[in-house]
């Protein structure tokens, strides 16, 4: 089989999920074209929405599973009605501790680690042990729309504020080569309208672009379908984004094997 299991001088394989919202249905689409390949990383660091599908992942759930449980999943179990007011970010990891339990990152099946950013601070946090509860709602815990998750003295919201794309955080934690799935490649667009809304989502869709861009350069493969038809805040079109990215991913195929077959430089 690819990876996990490492044979002398083989390097070691990472996979990077990055941020997107609900945008995130192309990683599952990703995942199961990765089990259907035979293809199995080393290890797994996920951005916001790239937090929740790489803890399924590293908790060795099935991706049959995870789309069956994505036909009854509504985007109001992550967030209430009222927008504005912000949510408890552990809203988030309720629905994840649904389906793999309230467990440490230590005792996952594969590697893991999410990505959140302090705003007491500014800088990025990486959570590689603990709650993984913990860790998928501070990494997808949205300014605005949720309160800073609280831990250890620190404010922690969503990563994607600071390294939407942790290719650095996996090579950081051993991968020598990186597969990156971005959910949102054509983030970064701008706006003509001046209203609040119109304004506060130019601004994240920047931040989020300039958050991206030394991820993207460091990751030797990127899977980027395009997801500009869909938003991040609906689940509509959900079974077409997880085709996308199941076809993405399935043309890089080889690509990706050929990762697991090199020596180390």
């Amino acid at each position: 089989m690819f990876g996990r299991k490492k044979e002398n001088n083989k390097p070691a394989v990472g996979l990077v999920l990055g941020g997107g919202g609900a945008r995130g249905f192309v990683q599952v689409g990703a995942l199961k074209a990765f089990k259907e390949s035979n293809i199995n990383f080393d290890l797994c660091v996920g951005t916001s929405v790239g937090s929740i599908v790489g803890a399924l992942y590293c908790a060795g759930v099935d991706p049959d599973e995870i789309i069956s449980i994505s036909d009854t999943l509504n985007m109001g179990d992550f967030h209430g009605k009222i927008i504005f007011k912000p949510d408890d970010p552990r809203r988030i990891g309720e629905v994840l501790a649904n389906v793999i339990g309230d467990v440490s990152i230590e005792s996952l099946k594969v590697k893991y680690a999410a990505v959140a950013t302090d705003l007491k601070t500014g800088k990025q946090v990486v959570i590689d042990r603990g709650s993984v509860i913990d860790a998928v709602s501070a990494s997808s815990a949205v300014p605005i729309l949720y309160a800073p998750l609280a831990k250890d003295g620190m404010a922690l919201c969503d990563g994607g504020l600071t390294n939407n794309i942790p290719a650095d955080v996996c090579k950081m934690l051993g991968a020598d080569k990186v597969v990156t799935v971005d959910a949102h490649g054509t983030r970064g667009s701008g706006t003509d309208g001046t209203g609040l809304f119109d304004t506060l989502k130019a601004m994240f869709s920047i931040m989020n672009a300039n958050a991206s861009v030394v991820g993207l350069m460091q990751s030797d493969i990127v899977i980027a379908p395009d997801t500009a038809a869909f938003k991040a805040t609906s689940k509509s079109g959900y079974m077409q984004m997880i085709e996308l990215g199941y076809n993405a991913t399935m043309a890089k195929r080889d690509e990706i094997k050929a990762l697991f077959e090199h020596t180390k430089e």
